[in-house]
């Protein structure tokens, strides 16, 4: 397999952004994380928050599930059929990680100033 060493993203268990480099997989969940965090206080009417508001609108984020992880996984010695699990006990099938993995390279190929 092409792929070793992996980082997803995982929003309610699920897969939603697969990336080799980890700082970009780091910067794609802070910034999801960041702009529902800002849903949520724009939700509260909230437009100065405090460092308290802040951390009560992470907390909610958390639980309405909007909340994007980053997990490091080898993927090495895989094939598309296998599955994986990650520390929270979530498995994870191969496919879904290589075909995220496809889908960002796509999107990462794209440039806005190409047209």
């Amino acid at each position: 397999m092409k792929y070793k060493i992996v980082y997803l993203i995982i929003k309610e268990s699920d897969v939603v952004y697969a990336s080799e480099d980890k700082e970009s997989a780091n910067g794609y969940a802070e910034e999801k994380n960041y702009k529902a965090r800002i849903r949520v206080l724009k939700e509260w009417s909230i437009d100065d928050p405090t460092n308290k508001d802040i951390a009560e609108a992470d907390y909610q984020v958390g639980y309405d599930g909007d909340f994007h992880e980053v997990k490091k996984v080898d993927i090495s010695n895989l094939t598309e059929d296998d599955t994986i699990e990650i520390d929270d006990g979530t498995e994870i099938h191969v496919s879904d990680i290589l075909e995220n993995l496809d889908e960002c390279n796509i999107e990462d190929d794209f440039d806005e100033d190409d047209f």
